[in-house]
């Protein structure tokens, strides 16, 4: 484990918190939002849906882009996804009413948001194979440190002052992404312009995405137990005010559960680098797999605000142990030649999994309650992991 805030682990968390604050703006307060300019939970999944199945097409897109044109800079990407997002804000904030436009601004702000991570995750396995002085545990653990933080501010900001709040807050935002994004890729150069020439070396083409899925069997179906996993893991995350106002909380309520939930993240992410002396990774990936189902089922059965934030422990030995553990397992048994395409991927599955909940969970909330739709998302979790538990296997570094 590297033991010193390195230059790099400090530029990384940036565009690391960076991201995952935007994803607190534009997903944890999505419903504020849009219940704020008019829509339905119904509306709210539509537009969810769509946001994140144009990141999710986008993500491996770009990420196959980049690994078939290595002189296309990681930083060049992400700085036109977030000039894209500040002329969305801005039509966000200056138009504010129940209408197409609205929608139409807001599905592309999440396409254009979402594959920023992406972007950075495969910066990640760039920056450690030209042995860059790299600790990624502390930095994503800062990540959601950061969304803690935002979440907790913007659950009074908006309680207080109100929803229109939320796109100055998106703003604020990319502005330390494009700090972080230009001193992240300057660490980048140096690190490959002394790495060791096997570690830069010039690699063999990537393969199609069909030809990726026939040469990668197992690692596609654990993905797609992912995607399942994933409906229940949104459903939760993409519509918490319904739970919180359920059990007869508001939205500083609810930022104050999305922000404990973050927190619980921390102490596994942090401390990541030290699993590997216990267990394999692909144990620990197994583990965290399984928790999702004791996560979904303790949230559905919380008959409180108390027990409620108290099942948000679960979070951490389910999504945070997978978060911080898919992005080297994933290098593991995936060829270097496809690197950008697997982190991408890895990303996207979440993503499509979130636009499920949003088609399912929105029109379920609406019509059906909120405990039938959480006990209906212990179901999907229960199924996903199951697939995914059969494509896991021990890392064979391709």
């Amino acid at each position: 484990m590297k033991k010193t805030l390195t230059p790099v682990t400090l530029h990384y968390t940036i565009i690391t918190g960076g991201f995952w604050m935007a994803f607190c703006v534009v997903t944890a307060y999505a419903a504020v939002y849009l219940q704020g300019v008019g829509c339905s939970n119904a509306e709210l999944g539509i537009i969810l849906a769509l946001g994140n199945v144009g990141g999710a097409l986008l993500s491996p897109v770009l990420g196959a882009r980049i690994d078939r044109n290595r002189n296309l800079r990681h930083a060049a990407v992400v700085n036109v996804l977030l000039a894209v997002q500040v002329i969305l804000l801005f039509v966000l904030r200056l138009h504010p009413k129940h209408d197409l436009l609205t929608a139409v601004c807001y599905v592309l702000y999440m396409s254009a948001m979402m594959p920023v991570n992406a972007m950075n995750l495969d910066l990640c396995v760039r920056l450690e194979r030209a042995k860059a002085p790299l600790n990624f545990g502390f930095a994503r653990s800062m990540g959601s440190f950061s969304f803690v933080i935002l979440s907790t501010l913007l659950g009074i900001i908006t309680a207080q002052w109100g929803f229109l709040t939320l796109p100055f807050a998106g703003l604020a935002v990319i502005c330390i992404q494009f700090v972080g994004n230009r001193l992240i890729d300057k660490d980048l150069r140096e690190a490959e312009a002394s790495a060791p020439p096997d570690a830069i070396a010039v690699q063999e083409r990537s393969s199609s995405l069909p030809a990726f899925i026939r040469e990668n069997k197992m690692f596609c179906l654990m993905m797609f137990g992912t995607i399942i996993i994933f409906i229940s893991h949104s459903i939760d995350g993409n519509f918490l005010i319904n739970e919180v106002r359920a059990l007869g909380g508001d939205t500083a309520i609810m930022g104050y559960v999305a922000a404990f939930t973050a927190i619980t993240e921390v102490p596994v992410m942090m401390f990541s680098a030290k699993f590997s002396k216990r267990w394999e990774t692909v144990q620990y990936i197994r583990l965290a797999l399984i928790m999702f189902v004791a996560k979904a089922l303790a949230y559905a059965l919380a008959p409180n605000i108390p027990l409620f934030f108290l099942a948000r422990v679960l979070q951490a030995p389910s999504y945070a142990l997978y978060t911080v553990l898919i992005v080297g397992y994933a290098d593991s048994v995936v060829a270097r030649k496809d690197s950008a395409k697997a982190q991408s991927l890895a990303f996207s599955m979440t993503t499509f999994g979130s636009v499920f909940a949003s088609l399912i969970g929105g029109p379920m909330f609406d019509s059906a309650g909120v405990k039938t739709t959480m006990l209906t998302a212990v179901g999907f979790a229960l199924v996903g992991t199951l697939i995914a538990l059969a494509g896991t296997r021990k890392e064979k570094k391709a």
